[in-house]
C-alpha cells in the first residue's frame, strides 16, 4: 500500500514537473521567421497596379528589383494595401528595401498600422530616403490585419499632362513574425450560382437607344449607354419627364440622331426579344460632367453623399422594373395614374468605368468611394435613406450591374467587397460584377504609348478570365460576372486595331475579317471560362468622331454597311440558340481548340472548332470524334453577307466527321451531344 501511494506521489510529481516545463517553453520567445505572402491575403486599396511586386523576392541578402507602381495622381492617395494573415500573429520585423530615386520618385513616408480595416492603429511612419539599401522597423505588433499605407511628398500637379510623379521607390517588404493562433486553412464550401443563361441571350453588345433595329438580329442583349442628363435630373425635387430625351443634352451632343421616346424603345426591345441594360453614366450640370465622380457637396466615401444617384436609380427602376410601386413614391411629369412595373428592363447599371486612370484624376472613384456610391443606388445604403432611394427598393429581383470596370481589375472588386464587408456587414451592394477588358500589346485601355491589337488567345485571355471566375465562385457565388466592353477598330491607325496582331496582314488578310474572326473567338472563350454575359463595343461605327480609338469598332461602317462580324456573330447567336457550354474537347492538337455545347433540354448539341493562331494556320481533314448518340451533323461555316452562314451535311463514320479547320470558327451541330 506504501509502494502504490509512492507511485501515485511520483507520477502526479512527474505530470506536474512536465506541465511546468511545457509553460516555460510556451514563455519563450518563438523564433520569428519570413511569413509567405500570397495574392489571396493581400487586399490593394487602389485596385491599381501589381502590389505583389512587393513580395516577389524575399531575400534580405539581395538587391530586389520590381516594385509597385501606384498611378501618380492625387485620387489614388495614400496609397495602400491591406494583409489579412488569416488569424493572430506576431510581428516581430519589418523589413522594407528603400530603393533609389527613380525619374522624379523620391523621398514619402510608409505608414505601417495594425488594428481592423477601416480602424487602424499603432501607426509608425518610416521615411524614405532613396538609399537603395534596406531598412529594419523591429516591432512587437500581435496582429491579423497589418496596414501598409504610401504616403506622398510630391503631389499631383493639375497643370501637368497627368504624368505618374507621386510614388515612393520601395521595392520590397519582408515581414518576420509566427503565428499565435491555429493557422489551418478554414475550407468552406462554395457552390457557384448556375443562371442558364443560354448563348443567344449570352451574345451582347454595346449601343445608344438610336441604333438601328437590324443591328439587333446578330445578339440577345445590349447595353444601352444612357447619360444621366437625358433626362435632365439635377435634384431631388424636380419632376422627370420620362417622354423624349432631353434636347440639350442628346441632340447637342448626337446631331445627326433622331432621338427616341424612352418608352417606346424599352418597348420595341421587348418585342424584339432583346434584354435591354440602361447603362447610367455621366452628369447633367457644368458641376458634375462626363464621368467623373458625383460631387453634390458631400463626403465622397459617404454613401448618404449619393443621395440624388440613388433617387435616380429607384425613380428609374420603378418605371421600367417588374414591380408595381406605390403613385406618392413616383416622381413624374406624367397626370395620375402614373406608370411603373413596366416590365421592360430586368437588369440597371449604375456607371461606367469608374476606376480609368485618364483624364481629369479628380474624378476617379477609388474602390471604397465606388462601393459607397454603389450601396447608395443599391438599396439606399442598407434603406438608411428612407423611402423612394435605390433599386432593390423599386423592384427586388431587377438585378443591379456595377458601372463597367475599365480593366480586368480583381483587386478592385476585392477592394470594394472588404467595403463592404465592414460597412454593409457583408452584403455586396451589386448582383453583377462588371469588367472591360481590350486585347492590345499594352495589356489596358489608353495607355498613351504605342500598341495595337492582339487575338484573345494571344493575350492569354482565357487564363485571365478564368482566374477572375475562379475569385467569383470562392468568394461572391451567386453573382453574375460579365465582360461588358472588348473589340478591336477596323481602323490601322487606332492602338486597338484588328491589323497588326495577324502576320498575314496586310495582304492575305483584311482588318473586316480580323475583327469578326476574333470577335466570335472572344465570345466563345468567354463561354468557356464561365463569363455569364458578354457584350462586343461598340455596335456602329460613329461618324464625325474626334479621338484616335473606338471609333470604327462597329458592326457596321458610317455608310451603313454591315461587316464580316456582323454576319459572323449572328450566325455564331442563331446556331447556338438554346444552348451553354458543356466542356472543352481535347484534339490532340495545338493548333485546334474544341469548346461544346448543348440544349439542356432537346440534347441537342455543337462543337465549335478554330485554329488559335493569328498567321494564317489550317488543319485540313482533321478527324472530330462525335459522341456515340450522335445521328446527324452539320457543317456551318461563317460566311460575309450570309446571315445563317453556310450549312452542309457531314457524314459520320465510326462516330467521326472530317472537317477542315481555320481561323474563323467552324459550326458542328449535332442532333445528340
Amino acid at each position: 500500500m506504501k509502494k502504490k501511494h509512492q507511485s501515485v506521489i511520483k507520477t502526479i510529481f512527474k505530470s506536474t514537473f512536465l506541465l511546468f516545463l511545457f509553460a516555460l517553453n510556451s514563455c519563450k520567445e518563438q523564433t520569428a521567421s519570413i511569413i509567405p505572402i500570397t495574392k489571396d491575403m493581400v487586399i490593394n486599396e487602389t485596385g491599381y497596379g501589381k502590389h505583389m511586386a512587393w513580395f516577389d523576392e524575399q531575400e534580405a541578402n539581395e538587391t530586389p528589383t520590381t516594385r509597385w507602381e501606384t498611378y501618380g495622381v492625387k485620387t489614388y492617395w495614400p496609397a495602400g494595401i491591406i494583409i489579412d494573415f488569416g488569424s493572430k500573429y506576431k510581428i516581430r520585423e519589418i523589413l522594407i528595401f528603400d530603393g533609389e530615386k527613380e525619374r522624379n520618385i523620391s523621398g514619402g513616408e510608409l505608414q505601417v498600422s495594425t488594428g481592423a480595416p477601416f480602424n487602424w492603429q499603432d501607426s509608425i511612419k518610416v521615411q524614405m530616403d532613396n538609399a537603395n539599401s534596406w531598412i529594419t522597423l523591429n516591432c512587437n505588433y500581435e496582429t491579423r490585419y497589418l496596414h501598409l499605407e504610401k504616403l506622398a511628398t510630391n503631389f499631383y500637379n493639375q497643370s501637368a499632362e497627368f504624368p505618374e510623379n507621386c510614388d515612393l521607390a520601395i521595392k520590397e517588404v519582408i515581414i518576420k513574425g509566427y503565428p499565435l493562433e491555429d493557422t489551418s486553412p478554414k475550407v468552406t464550401q462554395t457552390t457557384p450560382e448556375n443562371f442558364g443563361i443560354t448563348m443567344d441571350e449570352f451574345i451582347g453588345m454595346n449601343s445608344y437607344i438610336t441604333i438601328p433595329d437590324k443591328l439587333h438580329e446578330a445578339i440577345g442583349l445590349v447595353r444601352e449607354y444612357r447619360p444621366w442628363g437625358w433626362n435632365g435630373v439635377t435634384d431631388l425635387e424636380t419632376p422627370i419627364n420620362w417622354g423624349d430625351l432631353n434636347e440639350v443634352a442628346g441632340k447637342e451632343k448626337y446631331p445627326q440622331a433622331d432621338m427616341n421616346n424612352s418608352d417606346l424603345y424599352y418597348q420595341k426591345m421587348k418585342d424584339m426579344g432583346i434584354e435591354a441594360v440602361p447603362c447610367i453614366h455621366r452628369h447633367v450640370d457644368q458641376a458634375n460632367e462626363h464621368e467623373n465622380i458625383p460631387n453634390f457637396g458631400g463626403n465622397p466615401n459617404d454613401p448618404l453623399s449619393y443621395k440624388i444617384m440613388a433617387d435616380y436609380s429607384f425613380q428609374y427602376v420603378a418605371r421600367y422594373g417588374n414591380q408595381k410601386v406605390s403613385e406618392n413614391l413616383l416622381r413624374t411629369t406624367e397626370a395620375s395614374p402614373k406608370k411603373s412595373g413596366m416590365g421592360f428592363i430586368n437588369y440597371f447599371e449604375n456607371w461606367n468605368e469608374p476606376n480609368r486612370w485618364w483624364g481629369d484624376p479628380a474624378g476617379h472613384f477609388t474602390p471604397y468611394q465606388f462601393a459607397a456610391f454603389c450601396s447608395a443606388s443599391y438599396d439606399g445604403h442598407l434603406n438608411q435613406m428612407g423611402d423612394g432611394f435605390g433599386v432593390k427598393n423599386a423592384d427586388p429581383n431587377t438585378k443591379y450591374v456595377f458601372g463597367g470596370l475599365a480593366e480586368l481589375s480583381l483587386s478592385y472588386v476585392q477592394a470594394m467587397k472588404l467595403w463592404a464587408d465592414h460597412h454593409r456587414d457583408g452584403s455586396f451592394p451589386a448582383d453583377v460584377i462588371n469588367l472591360h477588358h481590350y486585347c492590345n500589346t499594352r495589356g489596358k485601355q489608353h495607355s498613351g504609348e504605342e500598341a495595337h491589337g492582339i487575338s484573345p488567345e494571344a493575350d492569354g485571355l482565357k487564363e485571365k478570365l478564368e482566374k477572375i471566375v475562379a475569385w467569383r465562385d470562392k468568394h461572391l457565388p451567386d453573382k453574375e460576372l460579365w465582360l461588358s466592353e472588348f473589340g478591336w477598330d477596323t481602323d490601322e491607325g487606332s492602338y486597338q486595331s484588328a491589323a497588326f496582331g495577324h502576320a498575314l496582314y496586310p495582304d492575305k488578310i483584311s482588318m473586316f475579317e480580323i475583327q469578326g474572326q476574333w470577335l466570335v473567338r472572344e465570345y466563345l472563350i468567354g463561354a468557356g471560362a464561365g463569363i455569364d454575359r458578354m457584350m462586343m463595343y461598340l455596335a456602329n461605327d460613329l461618324k464625325n468622331y474626334q479621338h484616335d480609338v473606338f471609333g470604327e469598332c462597329g458592326f457596321v461602317t458610317v455608310d451603313d454597311e454591315l461587316k464580316p462580324s456582323w454576319y459572323y456573330v449572328k450566325t455564331l447567336k442563331d446556331a447556338l440558340s438554346g444552348m451553354t457550354f458543356q466542356a472543352e474537347q481535347n484534339s490532340d492538337n495545338e493548333n485546334v481548340w474544341i469548346y461544346k455545347f448543348s440544349n439542356p433540354e432537346t440534347k441537342e448539341g455543337a462543337y465549335v472548332l478554330w485554329c488559335p493562331t493569328s498567321d494564317g494556320t489550317t488543319v485540313n481533314n482533321f478527324s472530330l470524334p462525335l459522341s456515340d448518340t450522335s445521328q446527324t451533323a452539320t457543317e456551318i461555316k461563317l460566311e460575309h453577307q450570309q446571315e445563317a452562314g453556310i450549312s452542309t451535311e457531314l457524314n459520320i463514320e465510326n462516330n467521326t466527321v472530317t472537317v477542315n479547320v481555320t481561323e474563323r470558327p467552324l459550326i458542328i451541330l449535332v442532333d445528340q451531344l
